[in-house]
């Protein structure tokens, strides 16, 4: 597949961003890019994934503005359903678990390729981890195109006691969230709706108190 670039203007736009503000995560070495002579050009994966980073580890995000979602306000339920919601997610290890969560997310009915989904969240957590302080992990295929869903969703799972997934402080994990699009742009408003669900705690409480799908299923419905 050939890699996509993007000039300083297409990857602020996309960052939703001043090309000034590019510039200067570049040169403070935040941002990589590649230098043509005296023009800044960016592979779009890289921009991609370094601002899918930012989303998982800043809550709420300081360094990046949110993206806006429209003018139709964004509902996490209407990604969600009672089949892709588990209270009792099976798994002591890190790859249990990413086998266990591709398993709930075929339950949406929307996978095209669940092998693929799986070396594509195990690629993605190589890249770094997804689990943050608060004890959860908001996974995510690591590339994204049109076979990878055919709707977008957002799965969640929990396990009985929390598990080590490489939190950089080892604060273990127990509450998991798969959050799948094909398409980037998307992939990253839904992950800035959830955070910014997370960063007000009321979610992750519930999730927790939660004991079986359709509580949990609620919870998402409240955040």
């Amino acid at each position: 597949m050939p890699v996509k670039l993007l000039s300083l203007e297409e990857a602020a736009s996309f960052l939703k961003m001043e090309p000034k503000e590019v510039r200067a995560l570049v040169t403070s070495g935040e941002l990589p890019c590649i230098n043509q002579g005296t023009r800044m050009v960016f592979e779009y994966s890289v921009v991609d994934n370094w601002y899918t980073d930012h989303l998982v580890k800043h809550l709420p995000m300081k360094q990046v503005r949110m993206p806006q979602s429209g003018d139709t306000e964004m509902r996490l339920a209407d990604y969600c359903s009672v089949e892709i919601m588990e209270p009792n997610l099976e798994g002591k290890t890190k790859p249990a678990i990413l086998r266990s969560l591709t398993k709930l997310a075929e339950n949406s009915g929307f996978l095209y390729n669940p092998d693929e989904f799986l070396e594509n969240l195990r690629q993605r957590e190589e890249v770094g981890s997804t689990a943050m302080a608060e004890g959860i992990a908001l996974c995510h295929p690591q590339t994204r195109d049109e076979y990878t869903c055919e709707q977008p969703f957002i799965a969640v799972g929990k396990t009985p006691k929390p598990v080590f997934f490489g939190e950089a402080n080892g604060v273990p994990t127990d509450l998991f969230f798969v959050v799948c699009s094909a398409d980037s742009a998307e992939h990253i408003q839904m992950l800035s709706k959830l955070c910014t669900a997370i960063a007000d705690g009321k979610l992750l409480e519930a999730l927790r108190a939660a004991e079986t799908p359709e509580e949990m299923m609620a919870a998402m419905q409240n955040a």
